[in-house]
């Protein structure tokens, strides 16, 4: 049986793509607006494209990790109720009661921040306020934010290395940090905290209780993924104000 390995249209860890991405996406566009790399695999640089592979779960199907992934990995209409407790966590109203929390996180950064010298934003401020922010959202301890920022680290050096044994035992890791929380929970009982990570423990998936396993997927996603997107957000942000 004949192999045919697919062509390298593109590198997004390059030096030119990483100064500025913008540019090197619009080109793309015009270039070739479907790329494929050994890095992200398969690219979509228009806006059509993008919304086809949004729209057509047929064709193109998020059901094809092999792993439980709550709702990235999954097609309407198994993700539907899971995304309706999910967005519970989202809403303008959960939001406004965590404003005050946030403000005095980012305000506390702030303060720390040394006067009259250059500071690193990343390591300095975003990542730490991503940390703390997360954490408060969760309703976790304080002591988990070195644990996590460590993690962090491991994490995008087994991502970028394309490490996939590193990356596995690394989200075993993770998973271990989020069960820790549940557990802590449910020993408590009745005087657990009301926070976010005990009142997933108190939904409900079509008629059941949603398992620690379900659980683990969602926040996995949640802080994962925001974790990174939180501090790169606080990155941009300065960026701008300070051009």
């Amino acid at each position: 049986m004949m192999t045919h390995a697919k062509s390298t249209d593109w590198n997004p860890r390059s030096e030119e793509v990483l100064n500025d991405q913008i540019a090197a996406y619009d080109a793309m566009r015009k270039r070739c607006p479907v790329a494929h790399s050994d890095y992200l695999w398969w690219s979509l640089f228009r806006h059509e494209d993008v919304m086809r592979v949004l729209e057509d779960h047929e064709t193109f199907s998020n059901a094809a990790s092999n792993h439980l992934s709550i709702p990235n990995a999954m097609d309407p209409p198994e993700h539907t109720p899971y995304r309706k407790i999910i967005e519970r966590y989202f809403t303008v109203e959960h939001m406004k009661a965590f404003d005050p929390e946030c403000r005095q996180i980012a305000a506390t950064l702030v303060a720390a921040q040394p006067r009259g010298e250059t500071v690193e934003l990343m390591a300095g401020f975003a990542q730490p306020f991503a940390l703390r922010s997360q954490c408060a959202f969760m309703g976790w301890p304080d002591t988990l934010h070195e644990p996590l920022r460590q993690w962090i680290g491991k994490n995008h050096q087994a991502t970028r290395a394309g490490n996939r044994s590193a990356m596995a035992q690394i989200a075993v890791e993770f998973d271990g940090y989020i069960k820790q929380q549940l557990v802590i929970r449910r020993d408590a009982g009745e005087q657990a905290p009301n926070d976010v990570t005990n009142r997933l423990l108190q939904e409900n998936i079509n008629g059941r209780p949603l398992s620690d396993e379900e659980i683990v997927s969602i926040v996995r996603n949640w802080t994962v993924g925001e974790l990174g997107t939180i501090a790169a957000s606080v990155g941009i942000l300065v960026h701008y104000l300070a051009a």
